[in-house]
């Protein structure tokens, strides 16, 4: 998914109080067109600033390790 900051994240965790405010792994800036250290974020967070804006297809992105990251596993740039 794309987060309004730009960043492509994977969700890691469901929130089953929002669809829209998930625990996410971002990877990726869109912004830089590059990989960055993988972080978890809470969207639903209570200082969470960023939120989904979009859906990302997986094959869009150039990304082989896609199922690494959703099982939790570290990005490989």
């Amino acid at each position: 998914m794309r987060l309004q900051t730009g960043r492509l994240a994977v969700v890691i965790q469901q929130n089953p109080a929002s669809l829209l405010t998930p625990k996410v792994k971002v990877f990726f800036s869109t912004k830089s067109n590059q990989r960055i250290l993988p972080e978890e974020i809470d969207l639903g967070g209570p200082w969470c600033q960023d939120k989904v804006i979009a859906c990302e297809p997986p094959d869009k992105w150039p990304f082989k390790d896609i199922d690494r990251l959703w099982a939790g596993e570290a990005a490989r740039p």
